[in-house]
């Protein structure tokens, strides 16, 4: 590749004051060699995220042991549906734990009230039984709080659905209007829809949600939705392979309507490949509508690989009836885009106010070799690629 010199714009540096000391000259575009990958960049050490463990609480003793609610001489293989004795033991206990083996419960699910700690042992799981419904939520927690969730396996049954392909909305997990909820550890896979989806409910706001060491795997929709939160913490979160209807990303941000909030999100080491979408996806379309909006992301050290979009964001205005605004900053520090089949970044964002912030990005080309810094800002300011007249901000420490 022919070499270039170029620097930053001075309009973009003028959105952090203190990088106005830093001009970075860039000569040549040779690759690098991937080997030096995890050393240069992703050495555990440099990441503060990395290889975390959030372990679940102890099975305190007084827990209720859900087998007590099943009926006599129950199976152990999953064979046989057991939804209306686990949500009577769910509705009289608040400390619950979940045998070591599956069981089955049908398109119903199981809603968890308020004040409840439910913990799945090891080898346990919650399988779904095969039906023509396109709109499920093996757990649910609406309008309730103070709950905590350790450990649940999930398995969807996007392979044995009855009927046609309708619906998309047959998720594993289903937080609507909740609050104070923390979810260690959840493994969800084969879902209708999404593994694990966050909304409103009745215009409620879900508010400090804390997801650990989720892993969300072949799920037909998305890995991770999210259309509305205020606060919310995903720290080293899975989510690959989702493919089978639009959007089929690994973690997704959209709004419904503009009663739905996006703010003060967190992402630690997000790990996604595979899908057909994105790898993390923020749209903010249906925020406009109504009254000014502020939005914020802070994502650190994301790594997708092989996902058609590494990071894909937009602000497009076909929901605007006046001059409201949605304001605010998607901060990405340190990210990792490998062996995108399309791009590692698309960002389409019609306004000014939404700050896009993309700080010592790393990219490898579809055969995996590591670009240098003057190929990645080139790949990243490609006009198809990225808004030029956004407000966007690129950086390499």
């Amino acid at each position: 590749m022919k070499a270039k010199n170029f620097t930053f714009r001075i309009k973009q540096l003028l959105v952090i004051p203190i990088l106005l000391t830093q001009t970075i000259v860039y000569q040549g575009c040779k690759k690098e060699n991937a080997d030096n990958f995890a050393v240069d960049k992703y050495d555990a050490a440099k990441n503060p995220f990395l290889n975390k463990k959030f372990s679940a609480t102890a099975i305190p003793v007084t827990a209720y042991d859900v087998t007590n609610a099943l009926p006599k001489n129950y199976v152990k293989d999953g064979s046989k549906d057991y939804t209306t004795y686990l949500q009577d033991a769910i509705n009289k206990n608040s400390n619950l734990v979940f045998p070591a083996f599956p069981i089955m419960v049908n398109d119903r699910g199981l809603t968890i009230g308020s004040n409840k700690t439910i913990t799945f042992m090891t080898g346990s799981q919650l399988l779904l039984k095969p039906t023509a419904s396109g709109n499920y939520s093996i757990l649910r927690i609406s309008n309730a709080g103070n709950i905590t969730l350790n450990n649940p396996v999930l398995v969807g049954e996007r392979y044995n659905h009855i009927g046609d392909n309708g619906g998309e909305w047959g998720q594993g997990i289903g937080l609507y209007g909740a609050y104070n909820v923390t979810i260690n550890g959840p493994r969800v896979s084969n879902c209708w829809g999404d593994g694990i989806y966050l909304a409103a409910k009745d215009r409620i706001t879900n508010k400090n949600i804390k997801i650990y060491n989720a892993y969300c795997k072949n799920n037909r929709r998305n890995g991770i939705s999210v259309t509305c939160v205020d606060g919310l913490l995903l720290e080293a979160p899975y989510a690959g392979y989702s493919d089978g209807t639009p959007p089929s990303a690994g973690i997704d941000f959209e709004a419904e309507t503009f009663t739905d909030e996006l703010k003060n999100v967190v992402i630690n080491s997000p790990k996604t490949e595979y899908n057909t979408g994105a790898g993390i996806l923020i749209g903010f379309r249906s925020l406009f509508g109504g009254p000014n909006k502020t939005v914020s992301f802070q994502i650190n050290y994301p790594m997708d690989k092989g996902s058609n979009v590494g990071f894909k964001t937009s602000a497009i205005l076909t929901r605007r009836v006046g001059n409201e605004t949605v304001t605010g900053s998607v901060s990405i520090i340190n990210p990792y885009w490998r062996k995108n089949t399309l791009s590692p970044l698309q960002a389409n964002l019609l306004v000014r106010t939404i700050q896009l912030k993309i700080i010592d990005p790393v990219i490898q080309d579809i055969d995996g070799n590591q670009l240098s810094e003057s190929s990645v800002y080139s790949i990243l300011t490609y006009k198809y690629n990225l808004n030029l007249d956004s407000n966007y901000l690129i950086s390499f420490l």
